[in-house]
């Protein structure tokens, strides 16, 4: 089997699955199934920086749990989530290396970010499966046109990703997004905001994991994933992009 179809068959049971929880009869299934990604990416960061599992899992486990019992904390979890996003985007500086403080700070930012995932699908069902059309379509298109056409590098930190690609996905991303609002399904007016900022922050958020990866030396973060790798190899345009999309779909 190539490899192409072994990623594209587990990326069909990924997205099935995620639209299955987020579908799902009862509000906490949804939240379970952010709980469960975003802790299975803070896991694997654990790993890649060799940091104490019950550190991180306990950690996790009570961020979650303070998160689920009390919606008056959603306003801390968005600006902790998008100050989490800010303090990662340092890595991306050429003289950032690996420290204490992101060492220990990045498995919460995984949390974080799948806490907003959650917050954005109490916005509207479907704004939410809006915002992961988006994100899916740039990230399996700057994948395709960059695999196929791309030429010219854009950063160190990741080699195999190209300028072609990056153009690709955000031209696709943009389209997706005026289909969308053209059948009422991404219900506002400020769609193509919404679409150029997804396909923007979707790849800081993988040059972010990129870095994380090249600081550890791994090529991976996991191998849960056929043909993807792990679970933040999946969603780290998620956990980048959320609490700023939360912010422009509740406040634009």
């Amino acid at each position: 089997m190539s490899p192409l179809l072994v990623r594209s068959l587990s990326g069909i049971v990924y997205v099935l699955l995620f639209i299955g929880a987020l579908f799902a009869p009862r509000d906490e299934i949804f939240f379970m199934w952010c709980a469960l990604l975003g802790l299975g990416a803070a896991l694997e960061i654990r790993g890649m920086f060799r940091l104490p599992r019950q550190f991180v899992f306990i950690g996790a486990s009570v961020i979650y749990l303070l998160a689920y019992t009390s919606n008056q904390l959603n306003p801390i979890i968005v600006f902790a989530g998008l100050g989490a996003t800010l303090t990662m985007s340092l890595l991306l500086l050429k003289q950032c290396k690996n420290n204490y403080f992101h060492r220990y700070f990045s498995p919460f930012y995984a949390v974080l970010g799948t806490l907003n995932l959650y917050l954005i699908s109490k916005t509207g069902t479907e704004l939410c499966l809006s915002v992961l059309l988006l994100v899916w379509t740039n990230d399996s298109m700057a994948y395709l046109v960059g695999s196929r056409i791309g030429k010219t590098k854009v950063s160190s930190i990741s080699p195999n990703k190209s300028l072609e690609g990056y153009i690709g996905g955000t031209l696709l991303t943009v389209l997706v997004g005026y289909l969308l609002y053209s059948y009422s399904i991404l219900a506002t007016e400020h769609w193509l905001i919404i679409s150029f900022s997804v396909s923007i922050l979707a790849n800081l958020g993988d040059l972010v994991a990129s870095k994380i990866k090249r600081l550890t030396a791994v090529k991976d973060s996991g191998r849960i994933i056929p043909g993807h790798g792990g679970i933040l190899d999946r969603i780290d345009s998620l956990i980048y992009l959320s609490p700023a999309i939360y912010l422009l779909l509740t406040y634009y």
